[in-house]
């Protein structure tokens, strides 16, 4: 797609808009898997406890324990054994304010200094901050926020850092300093929009601005990055992001169909740029079903290139995803094709998932998911897995297939979750071993309930989430492996 192709199509955005990006794995993710844990969603006043084990090919099972509280202000989450999130926080109120420590995903701004930049095509990064889908895990060490004053002293990218922040009205000036640099930034912030200059040591700058509001029936939202090549942050180097980056997005209903348009153009540095371009329209289809169509293409970049990396070309990416069915049954259909010319041509990349949710007796839930893909060589993509307080992004190349069922069921006083995945094929070929997940846990309260409306369930319930909002998507994100001839979206 040329530069003035992916001009029409920003412009193309501002009237109308993108759904909510789906999770990524993050810039400094390895190969492989990939993990997130989900927000708590804990009342005040309760706690939960799990204990869990899980299947490794060739070795014994993997045991892991869980806590988790909420009360008076006060709440915190503690983990242990053989587990990719171990570790542990604790949040409560103090001195005005609130005191954090443990693992730590502050968020300053717009994340150029502390939290994270988000990439172009996402409006934030949905691990760090307050009030973000998933629990992030940048650092650890000691926090403090309050209405005016903030510190910060940890660990974060293998640095010793210390940092403080003063705010007054929309106003925030903040710096963070280790051993070997110093940055500050200033911020103003407001609910629809937001900036942030940075500046480190050298006089290396970055600066964001974010602007979102409502025109001719349409919610817009643009965003735009400007600054140095060089610029890093300390704390989160693998996040600084290009250097420079312009996005546009909005959302409008026309018809009963929501249409949805998202553009964005980026600079990694001279000679390595990208863009970015993506439509949908989505419909309802009786009371209970939904059917979506949409059509990505991208150029250039993802991840910061390395000084030997190959241009990478054109990928182009066509889905549909249908769900219906009422809320005793549940299924979804999703199909997507990858290419690497005009209208999916020379396919790169297919992927079919498959899921049904039903109830089943004595309370409990059946959920089942298959999925089938085929990716050339060089090429891979993620299938996401949704656990009860997790999201784990699995990796897919070559070409195979995956099943996963999880049954979930009241059990002593709390619930059980018994999960089996059968795998075949892939890069490596051939059949893979059975997996297999048991975790239960109990969810109970620290106090008694506050007498509630005629019919308000009881605190002690099984809970669930029927389709979490993390679990709309089916191929979460696609990219390109190590030494392949070009990147992938």
């Amino acid at each position: 797609m040329t530069r003035a192709g992916a001009l029409a199509a920003l412009a193309l955005a501002l009237a109308v808009a993108v759904r909510a990006q789906s999770p990524e794995p993050p810039p400094e993710a390895g190969e492989g898997d990939y993990t997130l844990e989900a927000a708590d969603t804990l009342a005040d006043h309760e706690f939960e406890v799990a204990v869990g084990a899980a299947s490794q090919a060739g070795a014994a099972p993997r045991r892991s324990q869980r806590v988790s509280f909420r009360g008076g202000g006060t709440r915190g989450t503690m983990r242990e054994g053989q587990d990719d999130l171990s570790g542990g926080r604790v949040q409560a109120p103090f001195a005005g304010g609130t005191l954090a420590a443990g693992l730590l995903a502050p968020r300053w701004g717009r994340g150029l200094v502390l939290g994270g930049a988000a990439e172009p095509w996402a409006r934030t990064a949905e691990d760090r901050g307050e009030g973000a889908r998933f629990r992030g895990r940048s650092g650890s060490g000691v926090a403090y926020e309050g209405a005016r004053m903030g510190l910060l002293a940890g660990r974060f990218a293998k640095r010793d850092l210390a940092g403080a922040r003063l705010a007054a009205g929309p106003l925030r000036l903040g710096a963070i300093a280790s051993r070997d640099g110093r940055q500050a930034s200033v911020t103003f912030e407001r609910p629809e929009r937001s900036l942030e200059w940075a500046v480190d040591a050298a006089g290396r700058w970055r600066a964001e601005a974010a602007l979102a509001g409502e025109a001719a029936g349409a919610r817009l939202a643009l965003r735009a990055r400007g600054g140095a090549v060089a610029f890093r942050s300390l704390a989160e180097p693998a996040r600084s992001g290009p250097s420079r980056a312009l996005a546009a997005a909005a959302a409008r209903e026309l018809g009963g169909v929501r249409l949805s348009a998202f553009g964005a153009l980026w600079t990694w540095r001279a000679g390595w740029t990208g863009a970015r371009v993506a439509l949908e329209a989505a419909t309802g289809l009786g009371h209970h079903g939904s059917l979506a169509l949409g059509v990505l293409e991208q150029q250039g970049p993802r991840r910061e290139p390395s000084p030997r990396a190959r241009p990478s070309g054109t990928r182009q990416g066509w889905w549909c995803e249908w769900r219906g069915g009422p809320p005793a049954a549940r299924l979804a259909l999703r199909h997507e094709l990858w290419g690497a010319r005009a209208f999916a041509r020379e396919a790169v990349r297919r992927a079919v998932v498959a899921r049904a949710d039903r109830a089943v007796p004595y309370g409990g839930r059946l959920v089942v998911t298959h999925a089938v893909w085929r990716t050339r060589s060089g090429e891979s993509l993620y299938l996401p897995e949704a656990g009860a307080d997790r999201l784990v992004l699995r990796a897919a190349s070559g070409a195979g297939s995956r099943t996963r069922a999880e049954l979930r069921l009241p059990f002593a006083a709390g619930s059980i979750r018994l999960g089996l995945t059968l795998a075949a094929g892939g890069a490596r070929g051939g059949a893979k071993p059975p997996a297999w997940t048991v975790e239960w846990s109990r969810r109970s309260r620290l106090a008694a309930r506050a007498p509630g409306p005629r019919g308000e369930e009881d605190g002690h319930e099984v809970r669930r989430a029927d389709e979490p909002a993390h679990d709309r998507g089916v191929v979460r994100h696609a990219r390109a492996r190590a030494g392949a001839g070009g990147a992938g979206p």
